[in-house]
């Protein structure tokens, strides 16, 4: 009896295991060239912003990275400058990774030289057009001047960004 119940309960353990052990369906996001203004304690900065991002969740296990220009306009000289920004889970400068089939959020260190001005990215898939991306930035960071004063930046999505000098320099 105690043979029979032994060889039923492995029985079962071996016909159960794999239900449980099932790896989940891959997520895969990629998004190129989703345009911001960005915002500085309600004000539109001299500041607009051009992401794309690439993340995934594949076996328990997630990734992600994200690239970033920042176009200034600088009307003392009147031009477009830009710089570019990158980062990942692999360096660190990604955290708290959420990743699901329609949303993926994750906080980032997008400046080297700043990081206690992390935002906290969420993009979430358009259900009408699978490939686009509704997503917003959000930030508060405290003051370069005042550092009691705290300051909210908050990347908006827009469809294009206007430029009024055609001269891209430092």
């Amino acid at each position: 009896m105690k043979i029979n119940l032994s060889r039923t309960m492995l029985f079962l353990l071996v016909v159960a295991l794999p239900v449980f052990g099932q790896p989940k369906e891959p997520v895969y996001h990629s998004a190129h060239s989703i345009l911001f203004e960005i915002i500085e304690d309600g004000v539109i900065s001299s500041k607009r912003g051009s992401l794309e991002f690439a993340a995934n969740a594949v076996d328990g296990t997630t990734w992600a990275e994200c690239r970033i220009i920042i176009v200034t306009v600088n009307d003392d000289k009147k031009r477009i400058e830009l710089d570019a920004y990158y980062s990942s889970t692999d360096q660190s400068t990604i955290k708290n990774l959420q990743i699901n089939s329609e949303v993926v959020s994750f906080e980032m260190i997008p400046y080297p030289l700043a990081p206690d001005r992390p935002l906290k990215l969420v993009a979430v898939r358009k259900k009408s057009e699978p490939h686009l991306y509704q997503v917003s930035a959000v930030g508060l960071w405290t003051g370069l001047l005042e550092k009691r004063k705290l300051v909210k930046i908050e990347w908006k999505q827009v469809p294009s960004i206007k430029l009024p000098y055609t001269t891209i320099g430092k």
